[in-house]
């Protein structure tokens, strides 16, 4: 004979599995929104602070041989002929408040790339998922690891950012594969608290993913075997400009390190130092 109630317990189990699975929906959905809103909120928190610690200035000659300041007028770029020169400066104490890891800035006139650049005195990776607040911050930060010191006197100075499809930290390097934009990108520009120093692109290639600085310090000359390696690229995405020369024995260089899309390899855009002008 059969129960007459499996009928109605049945569909009470059924009703409340399916209430359970709503919950849990419901709940997965939140916290994924959660999550959205507060990396939201944070990325416009450090887009917000970075905007306050970069000031514009223009000069501007009024005739009489005197130079007038403007601040209000934020003009892009670089622009430096006979009545105009615009001038970027970093205010830092507004970045230290935030982060005693904040030691210079790296600009690319005309791309995305405008951050303060950290460096974790003890732990190499602490930047690697965290804004520069320490918050975690999956896009992380613009970073050296402590292998290279903090004046950019070492030969070669790695700064590693992460690839991000919206362009954001390094994610527009990718666009140096082409010519005509590796071309119209050439100057990369490190600003510290006591100076401004000024790079010249010269190389930009698929790399593998070794770790430049210890990899190449059983060379005999560490510096000059790594230059060999990128010039030696058979990479068809290789960019090499014929118009520098590198002299390992005198040129200080800069490395600017992402990966190249899936991870499994790395790509590299590599400057080296024109000029090194004192803060005015």
């Amino acid at each position: 004979m059969k129960n007459s109630n499996a009928g109605p317990a049945s569909g009470k189990r059924k009703l409340v599995l399916w209430l359970v699975l709503f919950i849990v929906c419901a709940l997965v959905i939140a916290a994924c929104l959660g999550v959205w809103v507060y990396h939201l909120v944070l990325r416009h928190a450090m887009q917000k602070l970075y905007e306050d610690a970069r000031v514009v200035i223009t000069l501007k000659d009024d005739g009489s041989g005197n130079i007038n300041i403007d601040k209000n007028n934020p003009l892009e770029g670089i622009i430096d002929d006979s009545e105009i020169k615009t001038v970027v400066r970093i205010d830092f104490d507004i970045l230290k408040n935030t982060s005693k890891d904040v030691y210079s800035w790296i600009e690319i006139p005309g791309s995305e790339v405008a951050f303060p650049i950290v460096q974790h005195p003890k732990n190499n990776s602490y930047y690697l998922r965290r804004a520069i607040n320490g918050s975690y911050d999956v896009t992380g930060c613009i970073y050296t690891q402590n292998y290279n010191s903090k004046d950019f006197s070492d030969d070669n100075t790695i700064i590693y950012g992460h690839y991000m499809r919206d362009g954001t930290k390094f994610g527009s390097l990718l666009s140096y594969m082409d010519k005509e934009y590796f071309d119209s990108h050439r100057t990369v520009m490190i600003y510290t608290p006591e100076k401004v120093l000024k790079y010249k692109v010269f190389a930009a290639l698929p790399f593998d993913t070794r770790h430049i600085l210890k990899t190449y310090i059983s060379a005999s000359d560490p510096y000059e075997a790594f230059l060999e390696d990128v010039y030696s690229s058979s990479d068809a995405r290789t960019v090499i400009a014929s118009d520098v020369t590198v002299d390992p024995e005198n040129d200080k260089i800069i490395t600017l390190s992402t990966c190249l899309k899936n991870g499994s390899r790395r790509y590299l855009v590599l400057a080296v130092l024109e000029s090194s002008n004192s803060v005015e």
